[in-house]
């Protein structure tokens, strides 16, 4: 067998060391909108050596790491003894472990003063390409050696979604994020600026590294995606054949804004609709306004088991629900009955018929009495939020000052967290008035010539919307509805008009016949502008234009790295769509080919054919698109073993990642774990490292190599 030089695992600091009190970015970013904080972590802080241990037991011979740039200069120019103290005796010990160390400089996350320089400007302020290589001299001083490859900039084609969002993404899916009304061409003209900037960072790092330790291998891991090989090349030329920003900059009405304005039988829908990915994938959400818990009522005299996975009852559920599209795994070995309404559903829980309701708190506790009660089930919390038509980010941005002002009138609602705004982390949290001197969006141009505003509403629940017997209706939803009404129509007496929804058309009745064209919209906002190309290598290749990548950028890397997860092997819109799901953090639902990997790795040979390769990263959740870990690890190797065979020099193969972590914020659940050894990080105190199914693959891969080089 062709040799594969070295296996090791990963893991990154945000994701894996204890919060200390010292926030980067990601801990504001993750705080201010109600995302899963880190908390605790892995505690990879104080137990590196375990997961060292671990990696070396599985015949590891490399190790990924990234450092905290937050801990390492906690103000500008300030350096702390104590944490480069602390990563120099973690290198140490992984090479007294027998392992090489793999060291990522900017893993997604950064300083707060890094982003508030340049009046807040972040990584597109001019000084930050030098601001970082500073940093990068201080790492090669006092740690270079005891590193073998340095990655400057981790995924750097993602972070572009930090500036721009597509249409139908309800916010920017990672920070630092744009104010509200940050029109299309602006957002694009960020990028424009970013991605210059990143190039720079990434040469005058190398620079500043390779200055102290001459011999450094620095690179970076662009993510690639798995596409056809001449759609990739289709893609490609948007950006090696672009003359000037302007044109480029005509990329982002495809991306940012859908192209023609849908009329659904309501402008919006404010009727109970707790946030699933499901549903994110139909409608735009705004920020939530009331925060619920899973619950389950039942009468009286049944006890609910702390454990749910194999009590072997009947449950009832609303269809339509978010409760409908989480009862299968919640009560895996239940039987399942599903309502059209709220009064068929409390029927059957009466007549016996069904051991519990399963729904949200705020639904079935008006019906608790002498008869029935309620139990809350474990996990996060429901959040309901306003549905808005993909595209209509004007109309968006009115509900979320709608929320800001309903929240400010009611400071005692329930919710998880203290939810900030959708304006961007660094600069002021609260919600702006709109500019007047802005275009107004189509969709609220649209609703202001018909003076009226058609809100859809679901009545029935105590508290937030229900008959108040005079006609008209009550509550909470409502009095969010009469907000966003004078937001639009900027009008303290707004003409509304309140559709009442049942539970199956919640969503629909926002949409239109258009949204049969979702497919091949979100496709060509995806694959047929700048943001879907692999921009970082064809830079280092030269075949960017300068506005692009300067010059000096050129070539600068002393082997290829690429981290590669998901591909697709066909053009269909539902394919290629199925790709958003991966960037939009989607991990369960994104699409596998393990195939891909070898062309990968054979056009990365043909491009930089002077360069070794490194997997930085490949791995998987749980399970995704039919694949378990153990199953998706010995495909995409096979891959690799392939393309080395075919004279494809493979250094490094890492897989990510040494155990589960907290994944950028998201509910740990199945669709963020990518753990060979499992730690339940909301249930376990103990962070105990559990053995699975993929570590005993991964390590049997790894001796099978051994044994035969």
């Amino acid at each position: 067998m062709s040799e594969i030089m070295h296996f090791g695992v990963a893991t990154a600091d945000h994701q894996c060391e204890a919060y200390d009190g010292n926030d980067d970015i990601r801990d504001l970013w993750e705080r201010s909108r109600g995302l899963t904080e880190r908390g605790k972590a892995t505690d990879f802080w104080n137990r590196y050596r375990e997961d060292i241990d671990l990696a070396k037991g599985l015949g590891c011979t490399i190790f990924r790491l990234s450092l905290s740039w937050a801990r390492l200069e906690p103000e500008p120019g300030v350096w702390s003894e104590e944490a480069f103290a602390h990563y120099r005796e973690l290198l140490e010990y992984l090479r007294a472990a027998g392992m090489q160390a793999v060291v990522t400089i900017h893993h997604n996350t950064w300083p707060l003063h890094v982003q508030a320089a340049g009046g807040g400007a972040g990584l597109l302020d001019k000084g930050f390409p030098d601001r970082m290589a500073r940093y990068a001299e201080q790492v090669a001083r006092r740690l270079g050696d005891l590193i073998d490859y340095y990655v400057s900039v981790n995924e750097p084609n993602q972070l572009v979604y930090g500036f721009i969002k597509g249409f139908w993404m309800r916010a920017y899916p990672m920070p630092p994020g744009q104010p509200p009304d940050t029109i299309p061409e602006e957002q694009m003209d960020a990028v424009l600026r970013l991605i210059p900037n990143l190039l720079l960072a990434h040469s005058r790092t190398r620079a500043a590294i390779r200055a102290i330790v001459p011999t450094a291998k620095v690179g970076a891991n662009p993510l690639v995606l798995g596409l056809p090989r001449w759609l990739q090349k289709l893609v490609d030329r948007s950006a090696t054949h672009a003359k000037s920003p302007e044109e480029i900059r005509k990329h982002a009405s495809r991306i940012v804004q859908a192209g023609i304005v849908e009329n659904g039988r309501v402008d919006c829908s404010v009727a109970q609709i707790a946030i699933t990915h499901a549903r994110m994938e139909r409608v735009l959400f705004s920020e939530p306004y009331f925060a619920t818990h899973a619950a389950a009522l039942h009468v009286k005299t049944t006890t609910i088991p702390a454990s749910l996975a194999n009590w072997k009852v009947t449950v009832g559920v609303l269809k339509s629900s978010e409760a409908s599209e989480s009862v299968g795994a919640r009560f895996p070995d239940a039987t399942v009955l599903y309502f059209a309404d709220m009064n068929a559903a409390l029927a059957a829980l009466r007549a016996g018929t069904i051991a519990l309701l399963y729904s949200d708190q705020a639904l079935v506790a008006p019906h608790a009495n002498g008869e029935l009660t309620v139990t809350l089930l474990p996990g996060y919390a429901r959040h309901y939020a306003v549905a808005v038509p993909p595209g209509h980010h004007a109309l968006l941005d009115a509900v979320d000052r709608a929320v800001a002002t309903l929240r400010s009138q009611h400071p005692d609602l329930p919710h998880a967290h203290g939810r900030a705004t959708l304006s961007h982390v660094g600069r002021n949290a609260t919600v702006a008035p709109p500019d007047p001197k802005r275009e107004v969006g189509a969709s609220v141009v649209q609703i202001r010539k018909r003076g009226r505003m058609r809100i859809g509403i679901h009545p029935g629940v105590p508290g937030l919307c229900e008959a108040d017997g005079r006609g008209g209706y009550s509550g909470l939803e409502i009095d969010l509805a009469k907000a966003i009404a004078r937001e639009v129509l900027q009008s303290d007496s707004p003409n509304i008009e309140f559709v009442v929804l049942g539970q199956s058309d919640r969503l629909t009745a926002t949409r239109s016949w258009l949204q049969i064209f979702d497919k091949w919209r979100r496709t060509l906002a995806m694959f047929g502008t700048l943001v879907g190309t692999n921009w970082w290598n064809l830079a280092m290749l030269g075949q960017l234009p300068e506005f692009l990548c300067p010059r000096e950028c050129i070539g600068t890397l002393d082997f290829v790295g690429l981290d590669y997860y998901w591909g697709v092997p066909s053009i269909w819109p539902g394919e290629l769509q199925r790709l958003g799901a991966a960037a939009e953090c989607r991990y369960a639902q994104a699409p596998v080919w393990p195939g891909e990997l070898e062309r990968i790795l054979r056009q990365a040979h043909e491009q930089f054919p002077d360069k070794p390769i490194v997997v930085i990263e490949n791995g998987c959740v749980t399970s995704a698109d039919g694949f378990s870990r153990a199953a998706y690890l010995a495909a995409h190797i096979a891959e690799v073993d392939r393309a080395i065979g075919a004279g494809v020099p493979v250094e490094a193969y890492l897989c990510w990642s040494i155990t589960s972590n907290r994944e950028w914020g998201l509910p740990f659940d199945d669709n963020s774990d990518f753990g060979l050894y499992h730690i339940d990080l909301d249930n376990d105190p103990a962070l105990k490292r559990i053995p699975t199914e993929a570590s005993a693959r991964y390590a049997e891969i790894i001796a099978r190599h051994r044994v035969t080089m």
